[in-house]
């Protein structure tokens, strides 16, 4: 049985996701935390825990700094932002910190539950509203140089990509949407510190080189 964690400071939300979880996706074994201290004890006295929901506004969890903590300390446990998105810039912002999927709050149970399915599937799951949010051109309050925060996706999108595949061939070859592509691509350049497609492969590639990380298949710049 998976061991699912819902962690938001508001009883009344809080209970109906877990009733989401529990009538869509069959769980039994469901964790309840109102804030961040109660999620990182928790998560120790369950170390088996599969996915944590969490409010990005989850008291003591310093928003996208927490996602980051969660990645770094507990690298097998599939993180879903579930908040009130107000741009674009929000959502990619939580893919970038190495969320799995992003959850907007006003989504209906069955939508949600969509969501949710997709991650432990073990896919990333970006909510199609993300085209239609307005975007923010205000500086990302990340710090680039994050490489090692990249997830499994996001790597197999940036191997493709620096073999010259378009963003359609990609597509194609992982299964998933052009425009889940697309979402990938911006959150790994954001964790890169990078704003085109050579960029990111250089930076990959003298990483590779120094010995911070392994090589990606296919990671080669082409003249």
């Amino acid at each position: 049985m998976e061991t699912i964690m819902v962690a938001d400071a508001q009883p009344l939300y809080r209970a109906g996701l877990v009733a989401t979880l529990h009538n869509h996706l069959a769980a039994a074994d469901i964790r309840e935390e109102a804030d961040y201290a109660g999620v990182l004890r928790g998560l120790l006295a369950a170390p088996d825990t599969k996915m944590l929901s969490v409010d990005l506004d989850l008291p003591g969890m310093n928003a996208l700094d927490g996602v980051r903590h969660l990645r770094r300390h507990q690298p097998d446990l599939k993180v879903v932002v579930v908040a009130w998105p107000q741009a674009r810039r929000s959502i990619l912002n939580a893919l970038a910190a190495g969320a799995h999927g992003y959850v907007p709050k006003q989504f209906a149970a069955a939508e949600m539950a969509a969501g949710f399915r997709s991650v432990l599937a073990g896919q990333i799951y970006v909510p199609p509203m993300v085209c239609d949010l307005p975007s923010d051109a205000r500086p990302d309050d990340m710090s680039p140089g994050h490489a090692e925060l990249l997830t499994q996706r996001q790597r197999e999108v940036l191997s493709l990509l620096s073999v010259g595949k378009s963003n359609k061939e990609i597509a194609r070859s992982l299964q998933i949407a052009e425009s889940t592509v697309k979402v990938h691509i911006t959150a790994a350049f954001r964790l890169l510190g990078v704003h085109s497609r050579m960029a990111a492969v250089a930076a990959l590639q003298r990483r590779s080189m120094s010995g911070d990380q392994p090589d990606l298949p296919g990671l080669s710049i082409s003249a």
